[in-house]
């Protein structure tokens, strides 16, 4: 049994794609755990919008009927119409519906249900009734066009599919009404049809009628012509027959139209077409005689006399070409016996040359005949020729008449067609006329409506939800995107992408109880592999997020745990660590980067053990360009070796310089996060400035909580 191998770079690979596809799917369900209040909310209130809608809504029944477009138009049954294509069928269907819509058929329906006039349609639509009139129309017609807009508004025609049946509704507060109101609908378009029709008819008699006349003169004047043609040419006409249909129509105006008679002529002889024949049937029997006339000639004067058939069957030139075989087989005997000289011999010789002369002649004549028989021959088919040619000029002539004649014949022929066939349909017309079955034909009355149509319960509940559901995820999206609000470890995370060291109450402007502080000091001793960082820069996004007094109590609790640190005040612009640490300011960092004095000199005790401070100093015009010196780095190489770490307080990142240039020479940062706040994209900003500029940063601390600001869970890694 052969084994299966798996290539283990292709199994990596489809676990990396599961593990990386779980972790999505457990980062965005953490998101939407964290605000399913603003989904529940937002359904609520959907769901909450939604009932009161169909409490306060009134009511909408909708009635439908229905009518069925048929394949023949109106007045054309019986004429075997063929059935319109398909396309055609479409453009019917639409143009039907058209008419549905339109302003005059509302208008009809209005004045066929009396609807004008009374306040009975107003209040089934469950609107006010016109009360005067405006803009230079009267009450009356005001009213009318208010019913007509509320008849077009809402009226609904559909066409299912592809069939040939319109469904026309109506939608009011009252059933009756709708239903009043479709069947109105549908019985107006069925006599707006029949109208159409009958007024079609009578134009298209009219038309007929004006085409028949033109028909029929054309018709006299193809018979007048071929009449004069003719008695010109000496045709012979032939009366027209006795049973000719001489019925006529009357006309609009009264006058009897009569129906014109088709002359006839009779046909042209056929003698001179039955002599061509005969001698075009003599002229192939000459030419036939004369080419076998002329093959035996030629062979006769090319070949030997004696080898010709008409030689070789002659009886007299055989019986003398056996005696002249007789005498040369006795010469040749007779030559056995004696010689030449012997009279014998002599006398022999010359019967044999009169039997050759007496057969060369007669072989002669023979040729002579043949001769004269294909000399004959010629003669005779040059002779037919002659006379088959003059035939076919007088036949041409003929032909010529008759060609003429044909076409007269055929113009007074179509013309009498065409006056039949008008005269056929103007007679079905006008025995049709009064009662042509319409295109458009009942199929459904519309019926009262039992249940409302609207408002839907269950399908506005669902949509309600639906809706609810969709507006709480584009919410909760669009906070996640433009939120940095922090108020968990995971959102710290998600936003960006630090781990969170602690959460502290920070509030007010003293400094905070170190014990609060020792599980996050605690938790910088393990923040590198070296252990705790020689230096540390402490910052925030913003101002007042509580980061002066973070790096306070975060020095003090290092020192419980037995490190000596030096706090250096680098927020040169607004510097508080000598209030905090209650030491009267002096010479600080300013004037170390200038020169001014020594790091020992302007470092300072803080009467906290193990803590030393290192104040601003005097404030700088320009701290940006004071902290580009080479001065910084020459400062922090001569203190780094007598502390366990250093901790600096820099000045917000957002809007200044300073932190980047001082995140670039320390160890690591560490970012200071007030709770639910930065919520347009600041605390990326500022985190993303301070990587670009070179900045480690290890974590950061959560200020100022409230409520539930750790939503620990073990699973998902707290």
């Amino acid at each position: 049994m052969a084994a299966t191998l798996t290539d283990p770079v292709d199994g990596a690979e489809v676990e990396g794609a599961g593990a990386k596809l779980a972790r999505t799917t457990r980062s965005y369900w953490a998101i939407l755990r964290r605000h399913r209040v603003i989904l529940f909310v937002t359904m609520a209130l959907c769901l909450l919008a939604a009932l009161l809608y169909i409490l306060l809504s009134t009511p909408d029944y909708r009635a439908t009927a229905s009518v069925e477009v048929e394949d023949l138009p109106a007045g054309a049954a019986g004429t075997g119409t063929p059935r319109p294509a398909t396309d055609d069928i479409e453009t019917v269907m639409q143009t039907e519906l058209e008419v549905l819509r339109s302003r005059a058929l509302a208008e009809e329906v209005a004045r066929s249900l009396a609807l004008v006039g009374t306040p009975t349609f107003f209040n089934g639509m469950g609107v006010s009734r016109p009360k005067d009139g405006a803009g230079g129309l009267s009450q009356r017609q005001v009213e009318q066009e208010a019913v007509i807009a509320l008849l077009r508004d809402h009226l609904e025609v559909q066409l299912p599919g592809k069939s040939r049946v319109i469904r026309i509704s109506f939608v009011s507060a009252d059933p009756a009404l709708s239903a009043r109101v479709a069947n109105g609908y549908a019985d107006s378009l069925i006599r707006s049809d029949l109208k159409r029709g009958f007024e079609s008819g009578v134009q298209a008699r009219r038309f007929l009628l004006g085409e028949l006349d033109g028909a029929r003169r054309d018709l006299s004047r193809a018979e007048r012509d071929l009449a004069v043609y003719a008695a010109r040419s000496g045709g012979v006409p032939v009366e027209p027959a006795a049973d000719a249909d001489k019925a006529g129509v009357t006309k609009e105006g009264g006058a009897q139209e009569t129906k014109p008679e088709e002359p006839k002529f009779a046909p042209s002889e056929g003698s001179i077409e039955t002599r061509l024949a005969q001698l075009n049937g003599f002229r192939a029997q000459a030419v036939s005689d004369r080419i076998a006339a002329q093959k035996r000639w030629e062979s006769a004067r090319r070949a030997s006399a004696e080898t010709l058939p008409e030689v070789l069957n002659n009886g007299a030139m055989q019986a003398l070409m056996t005696e002249r075989a007789q005498a040369r087989a006795a010469l040749v005997e007779e030559r056995q016996f004696r010689k030449d000289a012997h009279p014998e011999m002599r006398e022999a010789r010359a019967r044999l040359a009169a039997l050759d002369d007496q057969a060369e002649e007669m072989a002669n004549r023979i040729r002579a005949s043949l001769k004269e028989q294909y000399d004959v021959a010629v003669h005779g088919e040059k002779q037919i020729g002659s006379e088959i040619t003059a035939l076919e000029r007088d036949a041409q002539a003929a032909r010529g008449r008759d060609v003429q004649m044909g076409i007269y014949e055929r113009s007074v022929d179509t013309y009498r067609m065409l006056h039949d066939s008008l005269l056929q349909r103007y007679r079905d017309m006008a025995s049709q006329a009064g009662f042509q079955a319409g295109r458009i034909q009942p199929l459904d009355r519309a019926a009262v409506p039992a249940r409302p149509f609207s408002p839907k319960v269950g399908e506005t509940l669902f949509l309600a939800a639906l809706g609810g559901l969709l507006l709480g995820l584009l919410l909760v999206v669009a906070r996640h995107i433009f939120d940095d609000a922090v108020t968990s470890a995971d959102t710290l995370a998600e936003r960006v992408g630090l781990p969170l060291l602690g959460a502290v109450p920070v509030t007010g402007d003293n400094p905070q109880p170190s014990e609060i502080f020792t599980p996050i000091a605690r938790s910088l001793l393990l923040a590198s592999t070296g252990g705790l960082p020689r230096s540390i820069l402490v910052t925030s996004a913003q101002e007042g997020e509580g980061k002066s007094l973070t790096l306070n109590a975060l020095s003090r609790a290092l020192a419980g745990l037995d490190k000596k640190v030096l706090v250096i005040d680098g927020d040169m612009r607004r510097p508080v660590q000598h209030a905090l640490f209650r030491v009267p300011p002096g010479k600080g960092i300013s004037e170390v980067l200038t020169g001014q004095a020594k790091p020992a000199d302007a470092i300072i005790p803080t009467g906290v053990d193990g803590v030393s401070l290192l104040p601003c100093g005097a404030v700088p015009p320009n701290p940006t360009e004071l902290l580009a010196t080479p001065a910084l780095d020459t400062l922090l190489a001569a203190v780094r070796e007598d502390y366990d770490t250093i901790l600096i307080d820099a000045p917000p990142i957002l809007g200044l310089g300073d932190t980047p240039l001082l995140g670039a020479r320390v160890q690591a940062s560490l970012m200071v996060v007030e709770w639910g706040r930065n919520h347009h994209g600041g605390l990326r900003a500022s985190v993303e400035r301070l990587r670009r500029a070179g900045g480690v940063i290890i974590g950061a601390i959560l200020t100022k909580q409230q409520g539930r600001a750790l939503e620990y869970d073990y699973h998902r890694g707290g």
